[in-house]
């Protein structure tokens, strides 16, 4: 279907029960999916929802794996989520062939309407400085998601292996890309440092594919929980107030099973790491503490998942380490799949290797694991 935003978004509607389209604005946020806020109107009453085109390429059985794991949250009472508005026909996304000019040519896109979450868009992935009060009420979140999906057998199938399997696809991946690199100061870069991040990509996966790191709790993930998948409010505590400000959790669609620990890493990666100046790529270890420590108070006692256990707390450096390669191949499959701009992209490239750098001094573990092993503890 090849049409301008306000005619696709019209047909889109005839398939469900909302209202007609009045106004629309496109969300210039993500790197994959094209967003809208939709206002329609039904019976004289206005509605906002949020619609998401979802990107080329992805399976049927990935929005069944996706919209299985939302439903499960508003099942469970999970109040920050968006619960998906279901079709005419009772299902939870649309698929249409695009118009290639042959009927039997078209590719398949998928569509979903969801309600629409309330709240400020705070802060993105990078550089995210979240206060104190954030911070905490984001571990919290990530607390209580964990809990509320530890027992989903979700459905459909999320094709990206594990971290464990994605790690080797990824070594074969960088010297790949290691052997188109042009001239940009971005494949200069790359190229300079391609052998460190193979060298690291290599450690990672001795240290995590062997002995008890093997065997560490699995579950359904989010995989992409950083500041900019949030939405906060003010300084007034709301419906979940061990949430703090917390307003709502978006963006599932990267959700897969996977170690549990993985996920936690993935998340103190992303919002205690320095992005300024000579602290670029440094583990903020105050941050990393704090977030740790509300996560597993926010566990004990609950009866579901429970906090980190010893070993997935032993694991957790190796995955922090994990979680930052797994960020840098996307900067790099991105790159050179996409073709953006090179200076952008050179800057979480160079997020990325300096936080490896980090993360492979003797002294930064040695503090790292201290810090780990204080902050678990019950407060």
């Amino acid at each position: 279907m090849k049409a301008d935003a306000a005619s696709e978004l019209r047909e889109l509607l005839a398939h469900y029960e909302i209202g007609e389209l009045v106004d629309y604005e496109q969300l210039h946020l993500g790197y994959c999916n094209v967003s809208y806020t939709i206002d329609t109107v039904a019976q004289g009453q206005r509605g906002r929802y949020f619609c998401r085109k979802y990107k080329r390429g992805i399976r049927e059985e990935e929005l069944e794996f996706e919209h299985s794991v939302i439903q499960h949250l508003v099942g469970k009472g999970f109040d920050l989520v968006a619960g998906i508005i279901s079709t005419n026909d009772g299902k939870t996304y649309v698929k249409r062939l695009e118009d290639a000019g042959d009927a039997d040519s078209g590719e398949e896109i998928f569509y979903a309407i969801f309600d629409f979450l309330q709240g400020e868009d705070r802060y993105t992935w990078v550089n995210p400085a979240c206060t104190d009060q954030d911070l905490r009420g984001s571990a919290c979140v990530l607390a209580g998601f964990h809990d509320a999906v530890c027992d989903l057998i979700p459905s459909g199938k999320r094709y990206e292996q594990k971290i464990l399997d994605l790690l080797p696809s990824m070594a074969k991946a960088v010297r790949r890309y290691g052997q188109r690199a042009g001239s940009t100061e971005f494949d200069v870069y790359f190229v300079e440092n391609l052998r460190l991040i193979q060298e690291t990509i290599d450690r990672t996966v001795r240290a995590i594919g062997t002995g008890e790191c093997a065997e560490v709790v699995q579950q359904v993930i989010h995989c992409d929980y950083h500041p900019g998948n949030l939405k906060f409010q003010g300084g007034e505590i709301v419906s979940m107030s061990r949430f703090a400000t917390c307003r709502g959790l978006f963006d599932f669609d990267w959700s897969k099973v996977d170690a549990r620990c993985f996920d936690v890493a993935l998340a103190i990666y992303y919002f205690c790491t320095a992005w300024e100046g000579s602290q670029d790529g440094a583990l903020q270890l105050e941050e990393a503490a704090a977030f740790l420590g509300t996560y597993q108070d926010n566990l004990r006692g609950t009866g579901g998942v429970g906090p980190l256990d010893d070993v997935e707390l032993r694991c957790l450096p190796h995955m922090i380490q994990a979680s930052n390669l797994y960020v840098l191949n996307w900067t790099i499959e991105d790159f050179y799949s996409a073709e953006p701009d090179p200076g952008e992209y050179l800057m979480y490239l160079q997020h990325g290797v300096r936080t490896i750098t980090w993360l492979n001094d003797p002294a930064h573990r040695d503090e790292l694991e201290r810090t780990i092993a204080e902050s678990a503890r019950p407060s």
